[in-house]
């Protein structure tokens, strides 16, 4: 009795670290049975005295070589202004996509006022990079499902997971992990899921975008709501969820996503 336990949690051990860590973490792949599934996630928009949009992806230059993204650098999901390389700070409710040495602060976790990396400097990928990318592993060839993992594409070449790029959900190691030279993963073929560099839009050849369930309902103040001519467009902040959501986009002015499999979770 007691191997047979065993042997069961072992089992769903596996299938929660296939599916990228448990529900409610960094690089969680949605299921048809999460308790997610089905939430409404937001687009992220632009309102008042708030920029929002658009959502990119930068990194603090902290490592060994100036201006290179490498080993030690923290990339982070940036909310708000557009990334230009020596104008663009971090900003209170980014996220990290990778762990910081520099303090307990592990990939999907969210700055907040008082953290180290709070106002520094973001440096911006090469044209072409990040991009978030699968590895098509499913047993549907061209289909993204559930046994593909996903990456951030960080090095070129564009269509195969080189040295650096970022595990955004993979069995070989854990979400926010760096491919190394000698890692099985390195080297596979890879195809786009969004090419960047706005990950808030569906620009061609995405296949889903990056929406947020607005956990505390917060909205922009809006009169034209009140006459049901416009509705208030939502506000991200610390306590909404952040998705890579992939069903599809609909119709203005409010567009919004319900989460189905395969989304993943990209914040804590």
């Amino acid at each position: 009795m007691k191997k047979s336990m065993r042997a069961c949690t072992l089992a769903a051990l596996i299938l929660t670290l296939c599916l990228g860590g448990a529900s409610g973490q960094f690089g969680y792949r949605v299921t048809n049975s999460s308790p997610e599934d089905g939430k409404i996630v937001e687009d992220f928009a632009s309102a008042g005295t708030m920029k929002q949009t658009p959502v990119q992806m930068g990194y603090w230059d902290v490592g060994p070589n100036v201006n290179l993204f490498d080993q030690n650098d923290v990339i982070y999901l940036h909310i708000g202004d557009a990334l230009v390389t020596g104008v663009t700070s971090i900003r209170p409710n980014d996220i990290r996509l990778t762990p910081a040495a520099f303090g307990p602060y592990p990939a999907g976790s969210k700055v907040v006022p008082g953290d180290v990396d709070l106002s520094q400097k973001l440096t911006a990928f090469p044209p072409g990079l990040p991009r978030i990318v699968f590895v098509d592993e499913g047993t549907i060839f061209g289909q993204f499902d559930l046994s593909d993992p996903v990456y951030i594409k960080t090095v070129k070449p564009l269509g195969e997971i080189g040295t650096g790029d970022v595990r955004l959900n993979s069995t070989v190691d854990l979400p926010g992990t760096r491919v190394l030279d000698f890692d099985p993963d390195n080297g596979a073929t890879c195809s786009a899921l969004h090419p960047g560099p706005s990950f808030n839009m569906w620009l061609p050849g995405a296949r889903g975008v990056i929406r947020f369930i607005n956990a505390n309902g917060n909205l922009y103040t809006n009169p034209g709501a009140l006459m049901g001519t416009w509705p208030s467009p939502p506000i991200y902040d610390e306590p909404d969820v952040v998705y890579f959501d992939v069903s599809s986009p609909t119709a203005y002015p409010r567009n919004f996503g319900y989460l189905t499999p395969n989304a993943i979770r990209i914040s804590n």
